[in-house]
């Protein structure tokens, strides 16, 4: 009901910019000042979507795909079980308090604004070449109740809407409460927090995909997204592109 009401307002009401509050003439309530001057991810691991900067690489990757493609050191020890991750934004200043609103006050609007952007990166990545599939990493359903809406699931909505690929709302479960991994002290400890905590629920729709696109608001330590990813790969042997809005540091 919230969701919708915000949409009825943003549609009948003058867009302000999310960044500094002026008229925006975008139909997703940014002005082309403020677009312009958000931070953008540039030279970023082809494979964990991490900023290079500073951190060693190597060449290609241990799929053998992609020959030529930038990977940092750690990916090429341990490569996560998805294919890659891309994102628009480092996840710092406007960008993380840009995010916290949407997340915890259910500003829709900024969600929308940074989703169209994403979508737009979404579209000139694939082309014609679209995953089968779009699916939001789930929120239990206890946090769902306590949020109101699965902030993934409505990023998902616009890329959706704007890239022609179709959502799953129901394939993929959350299926244990988990502390915030944010709260987890160690890579060990981040594991052992998610083990169990996601499940298939199956469907004839999904017995020939190829290619998902798993998609979260904030990429961190790709604890969540590489145990969903596993879980994935366990009933369809396909590729995985993981897609943010904001990718954190190390």
């Amino acid at each position: 009901m919230l969701r919708t009401i915000t949409r009825v307002l943003r549609s009948h009401l003058p867009a302000g910019c999310i960044v500094c509050g002026r008229a925006a003439l975008a139909d997703y309530s940014i002005c082309s000042n403020c677009e312009g001057e958000l931070p953008r991810l540039t030279d970023c691991c082809d494979r964990c979507g991490i900023e290079l900067r500073g951190l060693g690489t190597g060449a290609g990757d241990n799929d053998g795909d992609d020959a030529g493609a930038i990977t940092c050191n750690s990916c090429l020890i341990t490569p996560p079980s998805f294919h890659s991750c891309r994102a628009v934004f480092p996840y710092t200043s406007p960008i993380n308090k840009l995010i916290a609103n949407f997340k915890f006050c259910a500003r829709f609007d900024i969600g929308y604004a940074l989703s169209r952007i994403l979508a737009s990166e979404f579209n000139a990545y694939y082309g014609s070449s679209m995953p089968n599939l779009i699916l939001p990493v789930p929120l239990h359903r206890q946090r769902h109740r306590e949020r109101g809406f699965n902030q993934a699931l409505e990023i998902c909505r616009v890329i959706s809407a704007h890239c022609d690929v179709p959502i799953s709302h129901s394939l993929l479960l959350k299926t244990r409460n988990t502390e915030a991994q944010t709260s987890m002290r160690s890579a060990v400890a981040r594991k052992a927090n998610l083990r169990g905590a996601f499940a298939l629920q199956l469907s004839k729709n999904a017995q020939d995909v190829t290619h998902i696109a798993l998609v979260d608001d904030v990429v961190t330590t790709m604890a969540t997204v590489d145990t969903i990813s596993r879980v994935l790969r366990s009933q369809w042997g396909c590729r995985i592109d993981v897609w943010c809005l904001a990718r954190a540091s190390r």
